[in-house]
Formats: structure tokens, sequence, C-alpha cells
């Protein structure tokens, strides 16, 4: 599920890109999966693309109290419960030809994710599949510069224009069925004095 929607984020802000003044013909590879972590000195030179790269994951707390049974029939299907991840994904700007068009892309990056911050199978056609029904709500994600050097430093040294955000609410589930037991129908209280 972490491919599919860092995969799904990258196509929906691809789609957006195009639509921006004097960008129709973007090619459909313009935002990218890629680990900025992994860039050779001879592939930064001649980036010419917005990188998605996934930095952090961390549990939602607040989503444990979720049953882990459903009723089906008779019976009561007992698994996991699902859990629930915050995606921490980093969007580069990464034109080296030229400065300017890589603060001027990163706005359009901020405008899109402002303009919908929140993604369901509803509002957001897509090509991607694996998805089932989900939704994603993105929040701008704002690290102190120490944080940014520590991040950066981390990535290789060499820092681009960029914005991160935090992907809430990425459903990970495994059907998996753990115990299945019958409802309880009737209870019965019997008076046992002697």
């Amino acid at each position: 599920m972490i491919y599919q929607t860092l995969s799904f984020l990258a196509e929906q802000l691809n789609n957006y890109l195009k639509t921006t003044d004097g960008n129709s013909g973007l090619s459909s590879t313009f935002t990218q999966l890629k680990n900025v972590a992994h860039l050779s000195d001879d592939e930064i030179k001649g980036l010419e693309n917005i990188l998605v790269t996934l930095v952090n994951i961390s549990e939602e707390f607040t989503m444990k109290n979720i049953p882990n049974y459903v009723r089906n029939g008779d019976d009561i299907n007992y698994r996991n419960a699902p859990m629930y991840l915050n995606l921490y994904v980093l969007f580069s700007s990464c034109l080296f030809s030229s400065y300017e068009k890589s603060l001027i892309f990163l706005s359009h990056i901020v405008e899109f994710f402002q303009g919908k911050n929140t993604f369901t199978k509803q509002n957001s056609p897509t090509t991607k599949v694996g998805l089932g029904d989900f939704r994603l709500i993105l929040d701008i994600y704002s690290p102190t510069f120490e944080q940014a050097n520590y991040l950066w430093s981390t990535l290789g040294g060499k820092q681009f224009p960029y914005v991160l955000y935090r992907v809430r609410l990425v459903e990970i589930l495994r059907d998996n069925v753990t115990e299945t037991r019958g409802i309880i129908k009737k209870i019965e209280l019997t008076d046992k004095l002697s």
C-alpha cells in the first residue's frame, strides 16, 4: 500500500502540473518516485524532474481503538486491527538547468496540495491499481532548520528546493482471519442456592 500511495500521489501531481501555464508538454515521468539519497553526481546534473521520496513512516496511534472483529452471518471473524500510517513524503524540485524554474514548480506543488489536500477514490480518478477504497489527507510538515539539516545530511548533503508533507491514514490491512467464533444468542441464568 505504501508504494501504491506514493505512486498515486506522483501521478496526481504530474497530471496537475500538465495543466499549469506552459507545461502541457510535460512527460508522464516528469514527477517520479526516486530516492534522492541514491542520486549520483552525473544523475544530479541531468535532472529535470520532481522527485517524490519517502523519508519516514510513523503509526497513527489515535486509530488504535478500531474493533478487531467483523460479523459474518452467524459467525464472528477476528483479525488484527488495521494499522494506519503517516508517511512523510519529500517533494524535491530538481530542475538543474534553472533554479528559478525549480522554485516555480515548487510553488505549483504547494498550490496543488493546498487546493486538494484530501484524496479519495471518488474525487481522484487514477490509473493505479491496488488502492482499494482509500482516504489520504496531506498536511505540510515544516521541519526546523536543524531537522532539515539532518534530513539533507542523511540524504547525501545536496539540498534541492523541497517541500515535506505528512500523508495521513494510509491503511495497512492483511486479509487474514485469526479466529472464527459463533455469536452468543442466548444467556441462561440458573439459581443454585442449595
